[in-house]
C-alpha cells in the first residue's frame, strides 16, 4: 500500500476514534451531572439508560463510518493492483485474467474473439528527443485515444512499456483489423502536444483471432498472444505504421481502402 494512502487512512481512522471518544465522554458527563445534583432514583436510572443508548448509537455510527472507510480503501488498493498508474488502463495481470475469461466464454458458446497488439513506433526516439516526462505524457495520450475509439464491449490494457493489448469479443480477424486500422489512423492524425512541442506518434498493430490459431502445445491464451505479437513485429519489420493480420501459420498485410 502506498505510504500516502496508508497515512491518510490512519489519519481518518484516528479522527473517527477521537470523535467517538469525545461524543461518548460528553454524553456520559451530561448524564451524570443530573444524577449528582438530583437524588431521584427514577431520574437517575432513566439518565443512565439514555446515556447508554446514546453512546451505543455513537459507536454504531462511527463503526459504520469506519467500515465505509475500509471499503473505500479496499477499492483503492484493488485499483492500484490491477491498473497502470501512468495511463489508468488495466495492467498486464488484469489483462491475462480477463483474456482467460473471454476465451472460456468464446469456446463455450462458439463465439468469435480477436486480439490486437499495439506498439508505438520509434518510441525510444521520443524519449531521447523530448525526455521521459513528455514521453510519459505521450504514452498516456495514446492510451486515451485507444480507449476513446473502441467499442464499449472491447477492452484495452497496457501490456508493458509502450505496448497495449485490445480484446475484441464477438469480432473475427477482419473486423478486428478494421478496428485496428481505425485506431492507427486516429493516432497518426492526432499530433500530441502536451506542455511542450508537438510529438508525432504512430503505431503498429498485430491482429489474431481464435479461428486462426491451432495450438500444438500450450494454452489457447498463450498461443493467441504469441500470434498477435508475431503479427505486430512483422508490421514493424515491414515499415511500421500499419496493421498486420495473423492467418494460420503466417501473417499477411491487409490492404485497406
Amino acid at each position: 500500500m502506498p505510504q500516502s494512502l496508508k497515512g491518510r487512512l490512519r489519519q481518518q481512522a484516528w479522527r473517527i476514534f477521537l470523535v467517538q471518544c469525545g461524543l461518548s465522554v460528553t454524553v456520559v458527563v451530561f448524564a451524570l451531572l443530573p444524577v449528582a445534583l438530583l437524588h431521584d432514583r427514577n431520574y437517575t436510572v432513566a439518565s443512565v439508560f439514555l446515556a447508554a443508548a446514546l453512546v451505543l448509537g455513537i459507536a454504531l455510527a462511527c463503526a459504520t463510518r469506519l467500515m465505509r472507510l475500509l471499503d473505500g480503501a479496499h477499492d483503492k488498493i484493488a485499483t492500484l493492483t490491477t491498473h497502470d498508474d501512468l495511463t489508468g488502463l488495466p495492467n498486464r495481470r488484469w489483462f491475462f485474467d480477463r483474456l482467460d475469461e473471454e476465451i472460456d466464454r468464446a469456446v463455450r458458446y462458439g463465439n468469435k474473439l480477436s486480439l490486437v497488439m499495439v506498439d508505438l513506433d520509434h518510441f525510444r526516439r521520443v524519449n531521447d528527443s523530448f525526455g521521459h516526462p513528455l514521453g510519459d505524457l505521450a504514452l498516456a495520450e495514446v492510451a486515451r485515444l485507444l480507449s476513446a475509439n473502441i467499442r464499449t464491449s472491447d477492452v484495452v490494457a497496457r501490456y508493458g512499456g509502450e505496448e497495449f493489448m485490445i480484446i475484441l469479443p464477438e469480432a473475427d480477424a477482419c473486423q478486428a483489423v478494421r478496428a485496428a486500422e481505425k485506431l492507427r489512423m486516429v493516432v497518426e492524425v492526432n499530433d500530441i502536444s502536451l506542455e511542450g512541442p508537438e510529438i508525432k506518434v504512430t503505431i503498429s498493430c498485430g491482429v489474431a483471432d481464435l479461428a486462426s490459431i491451432h495450438p500444438e502445445r500450450g494454452s489457447l491464451r498463450d498461443t493467441l498472444v504469441v500470434a498477435a505479437d508475431r503479427a505486430m513485429h512483422r508490421a514493424k519489420k515491414n515499415g511500421r505504421n500499419q496493421v498486420l493480420m495473423h492467418v494460420a501459420e503466417h501473417e499477411r498485410q491487409l490492404t485497406l481502402v
